[in-house]
């Protein structure tokens, strides 16, 4: 799409901001700042405790799952936040199709497989650290997902959708979005805030996560698509959730 072409307000930003960008195109300096903005509404705004604290109280006692309803908040926020409103500023604003942020499901053949072969390497490890007690009392997120059968599907289903707006904000609309102008660099770039949303968790994790963006950056760019890092994500999450469950069942 030619500046032309593009919303006014966003053309005009264009012309501000233009005298400053030698070397990188205005997608690339709107892809850096929009994203950093989402990310900042989404830390402070999103979580399940905001919403005990103002929304809960508001909700009957015997609607059904209301005890999971700071979770379905935080994942349906992540949902909206972090992979729709990127996605329509990619196509409405930048004004590039759908498809160029990775929402396709491009090499299906390779990142299915490469899926599976990862998933599997992860296993050992996952089934090694679901035996600590630190890890059994952490999962799942909210213990109130054990409450029953239908209880832990629901929530394992919200996790999911979680992940996808968790997933594109870093593996589509950053990737993708700075690609054009960073190439291959661009999968170290969205590392950088993927890895720091992950503090507050213990530093091997975090530590870990530096590795898990890159990973999962040349996964998207490999295959054209975000949805396999998505994938994994969902899996190795869901997977520790069973693990846990698991072992207090044991117990």
């Amino acid at each position: 799409m030619s500046i032309n072409e593009r919303p006014k307000f966003a053309a005009r930003l264009h012309e501000i901001i233009k005298p400053w960008t030698t070397g990188l195109s205005f997608d690339t300096v709107l892809v850096l700042i929009a994203a950093t903005i989402i990310i900042i509404l989404f830390h402070d705004n999103c979580s399940s405790a905001i919403f005990r604290a103002h929304f809960l109280h508001h909700i009957p006692v015997g609607v059904p799952f209301r005890k999971l309803f700071p979770a379905f908040y935080w994942y349906g926020c992540s949902f909206m936040l972090l992979g729709v409103v990127p996605l329509m500023l990619g196509k409405w604003v930048i004004g590039r199709p759908a498809i160029e942020w990775g929402v396709g499901l491009g090499d299906w053949k390779f990142g299915l497989k490469a899926v599976l072969i990862l998933y599997l390497a992860f296993m050992p490890i996952l089934i090694l650290v679901s035996f600590s007690p630190t890890f059994q009392h952490k999962y799942p997120l909210f213990a109130e997902a054990g409450n029953s059968t239908m209880h832990f599907i629901v929530y394992q289903a919200a996790y999911a959708v979680y992940f996808i707006g968790w997933e594109f904000i870093f593996r589509g609309f950053m990737l993708f979005g700075l690609r054009p102008a960073l190439g291959f660099y661009a999968v170290f770039i969205q590392t950088i805030p993927f890895a720091i949303m992950h503090f507050g968790k213990p530093q091997l994790e975090t530590i870990a996560a530096v590795f898990a963006g890159i990973l999962l950056g040349y996964l998207a760019l490999r295959t054209r698509s975000f949805w396999y890092g998505w994938l994994l994500h969902s899996l190795i999450a869901i997977s520790n959730d069973i693990l846990a469950m698991l072992h207090k069942s044991w117990t």
